[in-house]
C-alpha cells in the first residue's frame, strides 16, 4: 500500500532541515541557491572535511559556495551520530576553497527522490505490524507517529492526527532514525556505487541538505541561515511591559493580596539567607595553603541503613515505595514523555520553571494542546522563569521555514484547546524552579529539564520516572502549588494543605525500593540539611555534577572530606550559560584543585543536578548556590538501593568522567574575581 499524498507532503515538511537563529541574513546567493530544482542537482560540487563542508554552484557564471562546519564527535561515541550545521554564504578566502576541494573528500550528491526513498524505508522497517498500535519517531525536530488503526490501515502523521484508537508502544529518537538509516544505505550503496562512502543529499522542501559518512556512521543535517522576516518585529515593544507586570504588578500587587501570608514570609527567609550566605562567604573555614591531601579511603563507606533512620530525624520528608528509571538528555526523556501524555487515560500535570516559546517548545505545547480534548491538562509555569528564559525573545535556536515566534506561551496553550495554564509569582524575585510531570497519578517525572529546544538537543540534562506509591506524594506537592497560584492563593493552598489527600489509590507496585521527596522551600532547606550531613558523614566517595557550584559551606565541607580521605569527584560545564556562574565555577574549581578535589569539565553545558554520597543519590532540580538551596521552591528525589545507585553511577557518572576533561592545574585569576564572587554568591 503506497502511503497517502498528503503523507508524502507532510514528509517533505519533516526533511526541511532545521534553520538556526543568530546567523546572518540569507542573500541572494542563499535564495538562489534554495530555487534549485531537487531533481536536477544542476552542476553542484561538493567537498566534506573533517567537520566541515563546502558546495559549489553556479551563481550569475561564476562558481558561488555555501559552507558549513559542525562539533567534533566525542571520543567513545557508539556506532552512530548525528549533528546539526547551518550553511554560510558568506565570501570565503580562496585559499581556504583550494585547500578543502584538495584535501577533502568529494561527495557523491543524492536526489531529493533518492532521500525520500531512504525516509520511507526507514519508516517502513519501525512500522509495527499489529493492528492499533504504533511507535513514535523524533526526527528533525518532529514528533512523527508510525502506527496501524483498528483496521489495520497504515498512518504515518504527526503525533496529534494520530487516531484515538492507538497505543504508542516505543519511541524511537534521532539517533534511532540515523542508525536506520545508515544501516540501509550501507545496502544500497553497495549495489549504486560501490566504494564510496559519503553522501549528500538534496531534500524535498527548501532544497536543504543531508550528509550521510557511512564510514564514521554519521549523519549531519544542514540548513540554511533564518530569515529574520519570518520573526515578528514587535517583540521588543511589549517585553517591558510584561517585564514590568512579572516583577512588580503580579510579583508584588497581586502577590500581596492573594498571597499575603506567602508575601510576608518569603521577604523575611529571603534576607535572612542573603545575610548567612554573606556571612559564609567572609568566614569559609578553607585554608588557602593546602599540603598534600591523604591517600583515599578503602572503607566500606558509611552504613546506608543507619544513615537512612537519620535522614528520618533530620528531615521532615519521609520514604515512600517506588521505582525509578534515569532519563538521561533529551533523546532519551521527551520521547518517553510525549509517549505519556499520548496514552495518559485521565490527566496530565506538568510543573515547569521554563515552558519555551521555540519551536520544539511549541511542538510540546501542541501535543498538550490535542491531548486536552480527551484528558484533564493543566501546566503550571514560574512567570518570571517562562518570561526572561523562554518566552522573552524569539527562538534562538533552530527553527523550520515559516515558524512564527506565539509570543505568550500560556496564551497559546489555551487557544483552541481545554488547557488550564497558571503562572506561579514571584514575590522579591523568588521562584517555584521545580520539574515535575505526572500522568494519571501513576507515573511522574523529575529533573532538571524545562520545555525547551536547549533541553531537548543541546545540554546535558537529567529526568527520572517515578511509579509507584511515591507518585502519590508527587501529586499532592502538584495540588498545593496549583492552588497556591490560583485565585485564592494563600487560602487554597492551606486547605489543600490540611485536606488533600496524600496517595492515590491503586497504585502499588512490585521490586518497589525507598524513594524519599526532598525539597526546598520557605522555612524548609531539606536538599541543603540532606546533603550537607551526607558529605560529613561520606567515608569512601562523593560525585557531584552541578551546573552552579556557589555554596561556600558546601565547598569547605568537601574539602575536609577530601582531607580525611575521602575519593571526592566534582563535574561542572566547560561552557556555561551564565558568565558570571562560569567565573564562580572556576574560582570554585581553583579552590577544589587546590585541596585534591578532582574536578572535570565536561564539554559544553551539563544542567545536571546529581550527587552520589556513599552509596546515598540525590538528584533533582537544586543547584548548589544560595536560591536552589535555601530560597526557591525546589524539588530532588534521594534513594539508597544499590541497583539504582550502580545504575546512576555507572550510566551518568563514569560516563561523563570518560567524557570530561580533568582540570589538573588551578586556572588564573583576575582582580574582577572577589567581586564575581560576591555577587555569584547572592544567587
Amino acid at each position: 500500500m503506497k502511503i497517502h499524498v498528503t503523507t508524502v507532503r507532510m514528509l517533505g515538511v519533516l526533511l526541511a532541515v532545521l534553520w538556526l537563529a543568530g546567523c546572518a541574513n540569507p542573500g541572494p546567493r542563499s535564495r538562489y541557491l534554495e530555487q534549485i530544482e531537487p531533481g536536477s542537482l544542476p552542476n553542484l560540487i561538493a567537498y566534506r572535511g573533517v567537520t566541515n563542508l563546502e558546495i559549489r554552484y553556479p551563481f550569475h557564471g561564476r562558481d558561488a559556495y555555501a559552507i558549513a562546519s559542525w562539533s567534533q564527535q566525542h571520543d567513545g561515541t557508539p556506532d552512530f551520530d548525528y549533528r546539526y550545521a547551518v550553511l554560510a554564504f558568506d565570501k570565503q578566502p580562496r585559499a581556504t576553497r583550494r585547500s578543502l576541494a584538495k584535501r577533502g573528500t568529494r561527495l557523491v550528491i543524492r536526489n531529493a527522490k533518492q532521500w525520500q526513498a531512504l525516509v520511507e524505508e526507514v519508516f517502513e522497517g519501525l512500522m509495527p505490524n499489529e493492528p492499533g498500535h504504533g511507535v513514535l519517531v523524533m526526527v528533525q525536530n518532529q514528533e512523527i507517529a508510525l502506527c496501524r488503526d483498528k483496521a489495520g490501515t497504515r498512518h504515518v502523521v504527526k503525533l496529534e492526527e494520530k487516531p484515538a484508537d492507538v497505543t504508542i508502544d516505543h519511541a524511537f529518537g534521532q539517533s534511532d532514525f540515523s542508525r536506520k538509516a545508515i544501516e540501509l544505505l550501507e545496502k544500497s550503496a553497495k549495489k549504486l556505487e560501490p566504494g564510496q562512502s559519503q553522501f549528500l543529499f538534496v531534500t524535498d522542501e527548501e532544497t536543504a541538505f543531508v550528509l550521510i559518512d557511512l564510514r564514521a556512521r554519521l549523519i549531519v543535517f544542514l540548513s540554511y541561515p533564518i530569515d529574520p522576516d519570518t520573526q515578528p518585529s514587535d517583540l521588543p515593544g511589549w517585553f517591558p511591559l510584561r517585564a514590568l507586570n512579572t516583577l512588580v504588578i503580579r510579583g508584588f500587587v497581586i502577590s500581596a493580596i492573594k498571597n499575603p501570608c506567602t508575601m510576608i514570609s518569603r521577604g523575611l527567609w529571603h534576607i535572612g539567607s542573603s545575610g548567612a550566605a554573606a556571612l559564609e562567604a567572609v568566614d569559609s573555614g578553607v585554608s588557602g595553603d593546602a599540603g598534600p591531601p591523604p591517600p583515599l579511603s578503602t572503607g566500606p563507606g558509611m552504613d546506608l541503613d543507619e544513615w537512612e533512620k537519620q535522614l528520618d530525624e533530620l528531615v521532615s520528608s519521609r520514604r515512600y515505595k517506588g521505582q525509578i528509571e534515569f532519563l538521561i538528555d533529551g533523546e532519551r526523556f521527551f520521547p518517553a514523555l510525549i509517549k505519556s501524555v499520548a496514552n495518559a487515560k485521565s490527566s496530565v500535570d506538568m510543573l515547569v520553571y521554563i515552558f519555551g516559546a521555540d519551536e520544539f517548545a511549541v511542538t510540546i505545547a501542541d501535543v498538550l494542546k490535542q491531548r486536552s480534548s480527551a484528558v484533564r491538562v493543566r501546566v503550571l509555569v514560574d512567570e518570571m522563569g517562562s518570561l526572561f528564559g523562554g518566552g522573552a525573545v524569539p527562538p534562538q535556536s533552530a527553527v523550520p521555514p515559516g515558524f512564527k515566534h506565539p509570543g505568550d506561551i500560556k496564551s497559546y496553550l489555551t487557544a483552541d484547546s481545554r488547557v488550564e495554564v497558571r503562572a506561579s509569582a514571584n514575590p522579591w524575585l523568588t521562584t517555584d524552579h521545580r520539574k515535575c510531570v505526572i500522568i494519571d497519578g501513576r507515573q511522574a517525572y523529575v529533573g532538571g529539564m524545562n520545555i525547551g529546544w536547549k533541553y531537548r538537543y543541546e545540554w546535558h540534562d537529567m529526568m527520572v520516572r517515578l511509579t509507584g506509591p511515591v507518585v502519590g506524594r508527587l501529586e499532592k506537592d502538584y495540588a498545593e502549588a496549583w492552588e497556591h497560584a490560583g485565585l485564592l492563593g494563600d487560602f487554597a493552598y492551606a486547605w489543600v494543605c490540611l485536606f488533600g489527600r496524600t496517595h492515590p489509590r491503586r497504585n502499588e507496585i512490585t521490586n518497589a525500593i525507598d524513594i524519599r521527596p526532598l525539597r526546598t522551600s520557605t522555612g524548609h532547606v531539606e536538599i541543603y540539611r540532606a546533603q550537607l550531613a551526607a558529605i560529613r558523614q561520606a567515608e569512601r566517595y562523593i560525585y557531584i555534577e552541578n551546573a552552579y557550584f556557589s555554596d561556600n559551606v558546601i565547598l569547605r565541607e568537601l574539602i575536609q572530606a577530601r582531607q580525611r580521605g575521602v575519593d571526592v569527584r566534582v563535574v561542572v560545564p566547560a561552557k556555561n550559560d551564565s558568565g558570571v556562574m562560569q567565573t564562580r565555577n572556576l574560582l570554585t574549581a581553583n579552590e577544589l584543585l587546590r585541596h585534591g578535589v578532582r574536578v572535570y569539565a565536561y564539554p559544553g553545558m551539563t544542567h545536571v543536578k546529581a550527587a552520589i554520597y556513599d552509596g546515598w543519590a540525590c538528584l533533582g532540580s537544586a543547584n548548589l548556590e544560595k536560591m536552589s538551596l535555601r530560597v526557591s521552591q525546589e524539588l530532588d528525589v534521594a534513594f539508597s538501593d544499590p541497583t539504582a545507585v550502580n545504575r546512576l553511577k555507572q550510566d551518568l557518572f563514569e560516563t561523563d568522567f570518560s567524557r570530561a576533561r580533568e582540570i589538573k592545574e588551578p586556572a588564573p585569576g583576575s582582580w574582577m574575581d572577589s567581586f564575581v564572587k560576591a555577587f555569584a554568591d547572592q544567587l
